[in-house]
């Protein structure tokens, strides 16, 4: 699994992160779990919807009065014409609040004046608190920290960070206090980090399929050494039709109680689409980190999605071993390529001029590449409508003539994102087409929204 990492423009800037595939991985508890195909604990009550138009509007006219780039809204903390008494902003529930240091009343009166409003909360800064500013000044130093540290356990161990509203926070694949305690000798000891990550093993008995609709995985090998870093698997189309896969995965290993728990790994990856052909098969290589825990000889599961055309999603399952006997770890054969499973998979459809495609020769693209259409949201997301991490499922269909069509949401958050989610989809131009033996088509484009503060990811 390659872990993605994202160059900081400026972290003055909320950031947020968007990856053209069906999946994006996320740093939070929620996240990982849904990334990992299991049920995160359902919420007692629905998500409170917060109307933050008016803190908006106090954003938009700071940003012009004080923001080095008038045009750029909420780019403005720390600039050089933003005065110094102002140290931040953040919202709580539907107020937003400003953090100042010194004379909060005469703050008050030049922040009303230049934002037309009193619809503003005023935080007082002292030294136990803190800002958006000096928060920003401790991101950078461990953003540079990080890039001088060598590769090591603990920087494979690390998933990300970045800021909310008074902390910086760290995610860790292993949150054990030995690598909070190496954390903090080798990158940064500061009150300002707390950190996040499981600690105790997570019990996770799912199960999948290891053949369906002619669909097979098999590990390469079916015994590892316990030292290996990687394991390999081949998933094989044996259908009649394409079938799409990526790079996410997990594993799960057999406890000594009979139970089976989560493998620790950096969910984080570069969320990439492959076409499987009818009769090829792809190679999957998978991640064991024994730089971060010993990986004890026993029974491992490894799970891998598969999307049909048919939009149905198959989570495939295979098991394989780890030895500490590593005679017959030396010994261990290729896994033979399986010839008796069936071939049941639907029936190609003909087609028609309103036929939509789900995978084509020359897929869809944006004015720019990836590059504009993640500029491109950038600029048009209020991504400080949510307070954590949280991603809209949107599919898009794109016309013959590159016109975006029939977008819905497939998997929401709540009302507010949601519709900021599919506004930002209607301002999108025109996309270069897909197009499928020589004919552009009309092809369907599935793809997340995150909506996140100031997070940075790590290899």
């Amino acid at each position: 699994m390659i872990a993605s990492r994202k160059k900081d423009e400026t972290m003055k800037r909320e950031r947020f992160f968007i990856l053209a595939c069906a999946f994006l991985l996320t740093v939070n508890c929620t996240g990982r779990a849904e990334q990992m195909g299991m049920k995160p604990s359902e919420p007692s009550s629905q998500p409170q919807v917060f109307d933050r138009s008016e803190g908006w509007k106090i954003i938009r006219a700071l940003s012009k009065a004080y923001g080095d780039d008038s045009t750029v809204t909420g780019d403005f903390v720390g600039s050089t014409r933003c005065p110094s008494f102002l140290e931040g902003r953040y919202f709580e529930g539907n107020t937003l609040v400003l953090q100042v240091r010194g004379d909060t009343l005469r703050a008050r009166e030049i922040l009303e004046t230049v934002s037309g409003s009193k619809a503003f909360r005023i935080e007082m800064m002292t030294d136990s608190i803190f800002s958006e500013k000096q928060l920003q000044t401790l991101l950078d130093e461990l953003n540079r920290r990080y890039n001088a540290l060598p590769k090591g356990k603990l920087k494979a161990n690390m998933v990300s960070w970045g800021r909310t509203a008074h902390l910086i926070n760290v995610t860790l694949v292993h949150n054990t206090p030995e690598a909070r305690a190496e954390f903090c000798r080798l990158l940064m000891d500061s009150p300002a980090i707390r950190f996040s990550g499981p600690e105790n093993p997570v019990r996770n008995n799912t199960t999948g399929v290891s053949e369906a609709y002619g669909i097979c995985l098999y590990p390469e090998y079916t015994v590892y050494p316990d030292t290996t870093s990687t394991a390999s698997f081949i998933l094989l189309n044996g259908s009649d039709r394409q079938i799409t896969c990526g790079m996410h995965y997990f594993i799960t290993y057999e406890g000594t109680d009979s139970q089976w728990y989560e493998l620790p790994i950096n969910t984080v990856a570069v969320d990439i689409a492959f076409v499987v052909a009818p009769g090829a098969s792809r190679r999957f290589v998978a991640s064991l980190y024994p730089e971060i825990h010993d990986n004890a000889p026993g029974r491992y599961r490894f799970f891998y999605d598969v999307s049909l055309q048919s939009k149905e999603n198959i989570r495939m399952m295979t098991e394989f071993r780890l030895t500490d006997n590593y005679e017959e770890a030396g010994r261990a054969e290729m896994t033979p390529v399986p010839k008796n499973f069936s071939r049941n998979y639907v029936e190609i459809p003909k087609e028609n001029e309103q036929t939509v495609y789900q995978v084509v020769e020359e897929m869809p693209e944006f004015p720019g590449g990836m590059p504009g259409l993640l500029d491109f949201i950038r600029r048009h997301l209020q991504h400080e409508k949510a307070e954590t991490m949280r991603r809209v499922i949107i599919q898009i269909v794109i016309d013959k003539e590159g016109n975006v069509t029939a977008p819905v949401i497939l998997r929401g958050v709540n009302p507010t994102l949601d519709k900021e989610a599919l506004r930002v989809v209607s301002l999108m131009p025109k996309w270069k087409s897909g197009r499928q033996k020589g004919k552009d088509r009309n092809v369907q484009f599935t793809f997340p929204v995150t909506f996140e503060p100031s997070v940075r990811k790590a290899n």
